[in-house]
């Protein structure tokens, strides 16, 4: 692993965990509201669905590895 690819690595991991910390707190925020229990449930799977779709890429992003012939002109 080169020097990019690590800064690359740490960049989209701090970037994640910055969103997750995000979404926990907006899901914390609304579920100590004072609003109806209808609206706290479609925010919070709302919340939980793009997180679901987050991890879902992330894994698929790393089990797919790249096919591509390294070319020689």
């Amino acid at each position: 692993m080169n020097n990019n690819t690590a800064v690359r690595n740490i960049g989209i991991g701090l970037t994640v965990i910055g969103f997750i910390l995000l979404m926990m707190y907006a899901f914390y925020e609304i579920l100590a509201s004072d609003t109806s229990l209808i609206l706290k449930l479609s925010i919070a799977a709302i919340i939980l669905g793009i997180a679901l779709a987050l991890f879902s890429l992330i894994k698929e992003k790393k089990a797919v590895k790249d096919n591509e012939i390294e070319r020689k002109y």
